[in-house]
């Protein structure tokens, strides 16, 4: 280290904007952030012809080659598995430039891989991270915890890391009890970035004035559950809905759409900017969410700063936060009946929608990027001071 103050970080993730969902915007949120203080390297792949490195002020971006990635909002298993070794090849050469203070990889498999192989060679202290898709996911058939090598791998990378942390409570219990996780591991959960958005009118942007407005953020893929939300949406009255967001099953739900009818009523928005997606969930009155499964969703925050009551169900990480009856009403998995009832207790009483409204707007300022940061840089600190041998 420079001075016993300013460090120099290491951070490893298989997934930075613009690739990949929230894990990846995550990352990028906590590296900016500690880039204010600190040096912060963050080591990632590219999508096709974008391989180099970025810098920005303290903040260097290095881009690797992968095989197969074909969509920007989806990882391909095989560029996964190409990321590894392409990635263990560039942190060397890293290590051996830069003297790095600590090492964090951001999700456990695969960006754990080459991050231990780096901390075990250099002798870096290791901070893994878990995020939740590395840990589990209820739809798909490759998920970690279905597959025993998978387990054995994540647990042995864990016996290595001098310290760990989730960004949830759910996620926390899950490598517990999926993966028998053992030690310390320290919550540290995911920030917003408030950012000063203009309010636009709805004519401006192409929404329909004098309407309730639902929306839903998120990638298109199984685990977002959209199917069961167009399923709920037959049964909601007086409200319109828009799905913010791109992925493979852009076709299918666009399909199932019109199959269902809701052409008039639910409307799918691609390609859409952070800003404009901002000013929609301003111009909005309810987020709602029938995600199976989050390990954290920083979109809730989002919904939150926008003073959004929330409907959402009541498994995840989002349960750290959001209290039932006061940040949001939470119903069961794969229940589009209770979506549909929960939304329309809030399109029938615009009392209630403003006080949860006003309830998250407050709430949210306690997960600004700034109180969450500190609390993930204390994690790495400590794993920094067990490395140091005890003076006699």
């Amino acid at each position: 280290m420079a001075n016993d103050d300013r460090l120099s970080i290491l951070m490893v993730n298989f997934e930075y904007p613009p690739l990949g969902g929230g894990g990846g915007v995550a990352t990028q949120h906590i590296a900016r952030e500690l880039a204010k203080r600190h040096g912060v390297w963050v080591l990632t792949s590219a999508q096709r012809g974008g391989a180099g490195i970025e810098v920005s002020g303290a903040l260097t971006v290095v881009r690797v080659p992968v095989i197969g990635r074909r969509s920007l909002p989806t990882a391909s298993l095989i560029s996964l598995i190409s990321f590894i070794p392409i990635s263990c090849f560039r942190i060397m050469g890293l290590c051996l430039r830069h003297r790095f203070d600590v090492i964090n990889a951001q999700f456990v498999i695969p960006s754990g891989i080459p991050a231990a192989l780096a901390a075990f060679v250099f002798r870096i202290p290791l901070v893994i991270s878990f995020i939740g898709g590395d840990i589990y996911d209820p739809t798909k058939g490759i998920s970690p915890h279905r597959h025993w090598w998978l387990r054995l791998a994540i647990r042995l990378l864990a016996q290595q890391a001098k310290g760990l942390t989730a960004i949830s409570s759910d996620t926390k219990r899950r490598v517990r009890e999926l993966h028998g996780v053992r030690g310390e591991i320290s919550i540290t959960h995911l920030g917003h970035e408030a950012v000063p958005t203009p309010k636009l009118d709805r004519a401006e942007m192409g929404l329909p004035p004098g309407k309730i407005i639902c929306v839903s953020v998120g990638r298109l893929i199984p685990r977002k559950a959209y199917d069961v939300l167009l399923d709920a949406w037959k049964h909601v009255r007086g409200a319109d809905l828009f799905i913010i967001g791109n992925g493979p099953l852009q076709q299918v739900l666009q399909r199932r759409i019109e199959d269902n009818g809701l052409s008039d009523r639910v409307h799918v928005l691609t390609s859409v900017s952070d800003q404009k997606k901002r000013q929609i969930l301003l111009a909005s009155d309810i987020y709602v969410s029938a995600a199976e499964h989050e390990g954290f969703g920083i979109v809730f925050l989002e919904a939150m700063d926008a003073h959004l009551p929330i409907v959402a169900v009541n498994e995840g990480g989002q349960t750290d936060f959001l209290a039932q009856g006061k940040n949001a009403l939470l119903v069961e998995v794969h229940s589009a009946e209770a979506i549909a009832s929960a939304v329309n207790q809030l399109v029938s009483d615009a009392s209630r929608r403003q006080a949860i409204g006003e309830a998250n707007a407050r709430r949210v300022k306690d997960f600004y990027l700034p109180k969450t940061v500190a609390v993930f840089e204390a994690a790495l600190r400590r794993a920094i001071a067990k490395s140091k041998p005890d003076k006699v």
